[in-house]
C-alpha cells in the first residue's frame, strides 16, 4: 500500500525510453510489470505479444517506485477512498475488499477538480484581502488629510493672532 503519487498530478516532465541506447527518445508509456519506460518503437512488443498485452501501461513516470505497492511489490491499480491510498490487486483482495474503490485515473480527476476549487477559493480570499488593504490605505490617507486640515484649523487662529500682533508692532 502507498499514498497517492503526486507525480500523477504533474505530467510536465519529459521521461526518456529506458531501452534506447543511442539518442534516447521520449517515452510514451511506462510498464508497471516490467518497470520500464518505452518509446513508440520499444513499446511494440507490448502491443503485439499476447502475454505483454496484459501488462499495465501508464503515462511515462519518473519515479516508478511511487506506482508499486510497498507491501506486495505489485503495481498500484486502484484508489481506496476509505483509506485515501492507492492499492494493488493483493491489497484489493485483502484489507480493502469491503472499502469504496475507484480507478486511480478517476481519483486524479476528482483531486484536480478539488484542487481547482480550492485554488479559486484562495484567489477569492486573496482578492478580498487586497481590497481590504486598499480600503485601509484609503482610510489612512483620508485620516491624514483630516488631521492636516484639523491641524491647520488649530493653527489658523494662532497665525491670525501673530499677524495682528506683528502688524501692531
Amino acid at each position: 500500500m502507498f499514498g497517492f503519487p503526486l507525480s500523477v498530478m504533474d505530467s510536465s516532465k519529459t521521461i526518456l525510453c529506458d531501452y534506447c541506447t543511442e539518442g534516447k527518445l521520449q517515452a510514451i508509456k511506462t510498464c508497471l510489470e516490467c518497470r520500464v519506460s518505452f518509446c513508440t518503437t520499444h513499446l511494440m512488443p507490448h502491443k503485439s505479444v499476447e502475454k505483454l498485452k496484459k501488462h499495465k501501461l501508464i503515462d511515462p513516470v519518473e519515479t516508478l517506485e511511487d506506482y508499486i505497492c510497498k507491501k506486495h511489490e505489485r503495481p498500484l491499480e486502484m484508489f481506496c477512498r476509505d483509506d485515501q491510498i492507492c492499492v494493488c490487486h493483493s491489497c484489493l483482495m485483502g484489507d480493502h475488499k469491503t472499502h469504496i474503490l475507484t480507478s486511480i485515473e478517476e481519483e486524479v480527476q476528482v483531486k484536480k477538480s478539488q484542487l481547482g476549487e480550492t485554488q479559486a477559493d484562495i484567489q477569492k480570499m486573496i482578492q478580498k484581502r487586497l481590497n481590504k488593504v486598499q480600503e485601509l490605505k484609503s482610510t489612512v490617507e483620508l485620516s491624514k488629510v483630516s488631521a492636516s486640515k484639523f491641524f491647520l484649523c488649530q493653527q489658523s487662529p494662532q497665525i491670525s493672532v501673530k499677524k495682528i500682533h506683528y502688524k501692531q508692532h
